[in-house]
């Protein structure tokens, strides 16, 4: 899916490019050329529902639903689209003459370009500029205009479903038109499976197609984590499990890691996993954005506790928080199955530390955006798709769903949304019986790993490489 735009013939010395207008221009085979009446569109990906290239004819992907990135070139100008849950990285550089690509290796960077040799965790800045930064301060990537806090927001206040049974059943056919679609345009696959339920519930709808799970040693889940891998493992046929060991993991992160924008080390499993086959998968399917649509992550439900009770004192708000998940400890979003924190309230005391201290009011702004964000889409896949130049997507990135139990009475979204009731509905007419108790989580420490990201990758991008 790799490309290359600018406007210096020069710049290719390996590689024989086209030209349109001004531009200069070369592509890998899966990213395909439409020609317009006085454009060009170079994309690559999928609609879910309608057509990539009546789409390209009207240029109007804001709305679409799909896994995708489209460049427009007219003779002298370009505009970018990338998929609503952002499945793609579009880099784009001014200093050495224009430059647009989905490889950082193809462009145009040297020494004097670092402005730092560390990139901060992904988590603390999603949907900012710093998140779409690079080690070189002339490239940046593109952030397409969604309103996702907004979208979210918007979603919370919709009552639309007054009953779950309706609901899941629109999710179960979504998802099955959704993995129908994706079977027939994409022969050979890559399922991603975990211990979690995101994981359980994707992976009914490709039962037949080969699955790969990976397990972290040392790391805090230790071998409680194994067990609930291995128990998972047994209820599915055709699994095969990697295991990352962490002493060697600055030595297989130079081996496997490509894109230098890549916050998240703990992929690297997956990387090496794709590394393995025989033949590269035209397509791969990571849980990835389970959480955000099914609400079953503790963090932003303790927000929303808070903003449906602003009313009350600190101190009586600190005491029905504790209240509402001491009756729900058992919930699978409650708590994860392994790591330090070995049960829901342990987490919550440190939570509500944070939040309450002094029994002051909390910072209602921060929690409400906190709350927001944590239920908006996460832009994981993106970091697969670029690093292994592989089309990576979810059922759960489906903007038709996405939002759809955000809809639903707020008793249901403070009281059982966080058990995850719908997914489980949809498991059980699966016949599957789901095993694992609390969320899953691959904890451990990744930071030298991280603090290894440049080194692994800086020889390679300042190479001549296109």
């Amino acid at each position: 899916m790799r490309f290359f735009i600018c406007k210096q013939r020069s710049k290719f010395t390996k590689q024989e490019p086209i030209r349109f207008g001004e531009w200069w221009i070369w592509a890998d085979d899966d990213v395909t050329l439409y020609k317009g009446k006085d454009y060009i569109v170079l994309y690559s990906g999928y609609l879910i529902e309608g057509s990539m290239e009546d789409a390209c004819e009207r240029w109007s992907f804001d709305n679409e639903n799909g896994n995708f990135f489209a460049i427009k070139l007219t003779k002298r100008h370009y505009d970018i689209s990338i998929d609503y849950f952002q499945q793609h990285k579009i880099f784009v550089a001014h200093k050495y003459g224009i430059e647009i690509s989905n490889h950082i290796p193809f462009m145009t960077c040297n020494k004097s370009d670092v402005v730092s040799k560390y990139l901060e965790d992904v988590q603390c800045l999603e949907y900012s500029r710093e998140e779409n930064s690079t080690f070189y301060k002339h490239i940046q990537g593109w952030m397409p205009r969604y309103d996702y806090l907004g979208d979210t927001k918007r979603a919370l206040e919709e009552e639309k479903w007054k009953d779950l049974e309706p609901l899941a059943d629109y999710i179960h056919e979504c998802m099955e038109q959704h993995s129908n679609l994706i079977k027939s345009r994409f022969k050979n696959r890559f399922i991603s499976l975990s211990e979690g339920i995101d994981s359980a519930l994707q992976t009914q709808y490709f039962l037949d197609d080969p699955k790969y799970m990976y397990h972290v040693t040392p790391a805090e889940a230790g071998d409680q984590a194994m067990k609930y891998k291995q128990l998972t493992a047994k209820k599915f046929s055709d699994v095969s499990l990697e295991v990352l060991d962490l002493s060697k993991g600055v030595e297989l992160l130079s081996e496997h890691l490509v894109d230098s924008s890549n916050r998240g080390v703990d992929f690297l499993p997956t990387f090496m996993q794709l590394a393995k086959l025989d033949t590269k998968p035209d397509i791969v399917l990571y849980g990835s954005n389970g959480d955000e649509m099914c609400l079953h992550k503790l963090v932003p439900y303790l927000h929303y506790v808070m903003q449906n009770n602003r009313l009350k004192q600190p101190s009586l708000l600190k005491l029905h928080i504790k209240s509402e998940i001491e009756k729900r400890k058992h919930f699978y979003g409650a708590s994860y199955t392994v790591g330090k924190h070995k049960n829901a309230m342990m987490y919550l005391d440190e939570w509500l530390d944070e939040w309450f201290r002094y029994d002051k009011r909390p910072e209602w702004d921060r929690a409400k955006y906190d709350m927001l964000k944590g239920w908006s889409p996460k832009l994981y896949n993106r970091n697969i798709a670029v690093n292994a130049d592989v089309l990576c997507t979810s059922l759960y990135t489906d903007r038709r769903i996405f939002h759809e139990i955000k809809k639903t009475p707020k008793k249901f979204l403070l009281g059982d949304a966080l058990d995850s009731p719908i997914q489980k509905m949809l498991l059980k007419r699966h016949d599957h019986e789901f095993i694992t108790s609390h969320k899953d989580a691959v904890q451990a420490d990744y930071q030298e790993m991280r603090e290894s990201v440049f080194d692994a990758t800086f020889s390679h991008d300042i190479e001549q490489n296109i």
